[in-house]
């Protein structure tokens, strides 16, 4: 099952504040579940005790200094209530413990009460190293208190952090300050930055993002509902929805007019199908009646009077048998032009070569040189064999003249006969139009010609005169 499936159906606004609300939040979160901030919390406490344990490391080596003035065999032992009462007033400070150790490891003065004097901590790591001159630290996991309030002073986190400093004096080592405190809990630490103010930015944050997420939604959302009322207005059939796609082609969002777009392109070509349609059965209708109904008259006729003269009886099957030719040509001239308004294959064509070799079969002289194109050979062949039949029937001699121009080329089928009236030359492209219908036209041939060159992203046009009619087919160049 896909996630998605999932997810419950919500209103614009809702998504949009969802996924506001998630980037606020995100960073915290991140920042909370990488560890980051815990890590700086500890490096923050870290530094601090480091400068703590340089400080008391120097004040116990100048106490001793001084203490040799007097007797040159003191140690830091000698010195155990003095340095204890100055850790125990450095601990009401910093809230930081102290314990302070001589060569051997020994505790010899704390920041406690003072029960771990004489304690050896010659076993743990920063000790030793403090103790060999060098500065230490260690961070060792404690139970985590969480039952202590969040802007107390107790710590919550989960570790302690121990920094280690040698105490020289002239370049001998008489031991280590051992500086130790727990960091704040990252909560606890959000919490005491300014609890307060951290309220205060973030209810702001909050109201900020709210209004953002309406004002976005309210972009979106009025867009697309004007998106959504035209395209079910139209999938209703009712194409005054082209209306409400006026405002979404205008919408700040690049999507949505571009949706808006192409519903309005697609919705006009349906349009235009539908109307396409309409006039075709309309055509179609008309067509067919008068040879239907040359059939029918015969045979009715050849029923009602079997005694018919044989002559007349033969001119009747004659007649039926010219309307049943002529249906047979008008679904076959319907067929083709079915199938070149759906659009053939597509694959590059060098046109010259197709245009000379149509060309040869009906003689015709060609000028000029086409260039390549795309689309179907077969249909391409069948616009040039239509118009040199075409001139073949209604003018003389037809030559072809083909050209290349900028990013097109095609050919023009050119012949020397009467010409076509100015009444009928904007029919010529019509579905049924014929002025050869004695002669068997169905008067599909020009319009199957229009619909492959229009299929083909081209055009063609005629203009005519006595003594010259000119076909011109132009298609995209490949």
């Amino acid at each position: 099952m896909r996630l998605s499936s999932l997810l419950p159906v919500l209103p614009l606004r809702a998504w949009l504040g969802f996924s506001y609300l998630a980037v606020l939040t995100f960073p915290v979160a991140a920042v909370l579940a990488t560890g980051a901030l815990g890590r700086d919390l500890v490096n923050q406490t870290r530094w601090d005790l480091e400068h703590q344990a340089a400080l008391v490391a120097m004040l116990a080596g100048n106490e001793v200094e001084g203490a040799r003035r007097v007797a040159p065999a003191a140690t830091l032992p000698d010195l155990t209530a003095e340095l204890s009462e100055h850790l125990r007033q450095a601990k009401a400070e910093t809230l930081s413990g102290y314990r302070v150790v001589d060569a051997q490891g020994r505790v010899v003065a704390t920041s406690g009460t003072g029960e771990s004097l004489g304690d050896s901590l010659a076993s743990d790591v920063e000790v030793r190293q403090a103790l060999a001159g060098r500065a230490a630290v260690k961070i060792r996991p404690r139970e985590a208190v969480r039952n202590v309030p969040l802007g107390g002073q107790s710590r919550r986190a989960d570790v302690r952090v121990f920094v280690a400093y040698p105490i020289e004096v002239h370049g001998e080592v008489l031991g280590a300050v051992v500086v130790s405190r727990t960091p704040r809990e990252e909560l606890q630490a959000l919490y005491q930055m300014a609890p307060s103010g951290l309220l205060v930015g973030a209810v702001f944050a909050l109201l900020v993002t709210a209004m953002f997420a309406w004002f976005s939604a309210d972009i979106l959302s009025r867009s697309l509902r004007s998106l959504a009322i035209g395209s079910r207005r139209i999938a209703e059939g009712h194409f005054d929805g082209l209306e409400q796609l006026a405002a979404p082609k205008g919408s700040h969002l690049r999507e949505v007019g571009e949706a808006s777009r192409n519903v309005e392109a697609m919705a006009v070509r349906l349009r235009d199908r539908l109307a396409y349609i309409g006039e075709f059965a309309s055509n179609v209708s008309h067509e067919f009646k008068t040879p239907l109904s040359t059939l029918k008259g015969t045979l009715e006729l050849l029923g009602d009077d079997p005694d018919m003269d044989p002559a007349q009886r033969q001119r009747f099957l004659t007649n039926a048998s010219e309307s049943v030719d002529r249906l047979e040509r008008m679904v076959t001239g319907l067929l083709s032009l079915a199938r070149a308004e759906e659009g053939g294959s597509a694959e590059p064509i060098e046109l010259d070569g197709l245009v000379r070799a149509v060309a040869a079969r009906f003689d015709a002289p060609v000028e000029g040189r086409a260039g390549r194109v795309s689309g179907d050979p077969a249909q391409l062949e069948t616009v040039l064999v239509n118009l040199l039949q075409n001139a073949r029937v209604h003018g003389g001699a037809a030559r072809v003249e083909a050209f290349v121009a900028e990013g097109a080329t095609g050919f023009a089928v050119i012949d020397d006969g009467p010409g076509i009236s100015a009444s009928n030359l904007d029919k010529v492209f019509d579905r049924f139009f014929t002025t050869n219908r004695g002669g068997g036209s169905s008067g599909l041939g020009l319009a199957l010609v229009r619909a492959i060159a229009f299929t083909h992203g081209g055009d063609v046009a005629v203009r005519s005169r006595p003594g010259e009619t000119v076909f011109t087919v132009t298609l995209p160049g490949a």
